[in-house]
């Protein structure tokens, strides 16, 4: 047992399988910090390039923005696709390591074929997580959201360290688990912080998100 958990540590050690070791690491962490209200969980955000877009010019949008795009990586919480990628790349490098790798242990075809190997992991990865997310992002897509409008007025607890124009995130009571919703603030003083109560003044559909100020002491 101690011997198969060293050759597990090893192989999770070694080039290419320790890039997505370390973002394994990170997408983890995010998650613990995000349950625990220090962050929140934003969706992408490809401005207003929609995905009926013609990815076929990456220029036009961005290199970046274009590849995920071409990839279907868009429609839910950046989050969730970087764990997936993470994930699926961290099983295929660490197969690659444990059967083909061992067979090169070192000189300069050790990187080059350890290179080789990482960007067509990251490319499988990239597309298994766009097959794996479409249909979420079409459920997403598909969700009402005529209840956003009712929701103005009411209150809720701010549950992020700090709230600003770029993010955060309140929980509303609605009688049952509560709404985890994206709020965010003007403020340029007395910033809003975890724990203080919130009013819903206006909702921002392009963005889902909700505009809150304070709610004053009587």
């Amino acid at each position: 047992m101690q011997e198969a958990f060293l050759v597990f540590i090893t192989n999770i050690s070694l080039y290419p399988t320790i890039v997505f070791t370390g973002l394994v690491m990170f997408v983890t962490l995010y998650w613990v910090v995000s349950l625990l209200g220090l962050a929140d969980m934003d969706s992408v955000d490809l401005g207003d390039v929609g995905g009926d877009a013609d990815v076929s010019n990456l220029s036009s949008t961005g290199f970046f923005t274009g590849l995920m795009l071409k990839f279907g990586l868009y429609g839910v919480p950046l989050i969730i696709i970087l764990s997936l990628i993470s994930l699926i790349g961290w099983l295929l490098s660490y197969l690659y390591t444990s059967f083909l790798h061992q067979n090169v242990d070192s000189g300069i075809l050790y990187y080059v074929f350890g290179t080789g190997a990482l960007v067509f992991v990251l490319v499988i990865s990239m597309w298994l997580t766009g097959l794996i997310i479409s249909p979420i992002r079409k459920n997403i897509a598909k969700i009402p959201k005529r209840n956003a409008s009712s929701n103005i007025g009411k209150i809720a607890v701010v549950r992020t360290l700090s709230v600003t124009d770029k993010h955060g995130e309140a929980v509303l009571n609605d009688g049952g688990a509560g709404l985890i919703l994206k709020i965010r603030s003007d403020m340029s003083d007395n910033q809003l912080k975890q724990g203080d109560k919130v009013v819903l003044v206006a909702y921002l559909d392009d963005a889902n998100t909700y505009r809150v100020t304070p709610v004053e002491d009587k």
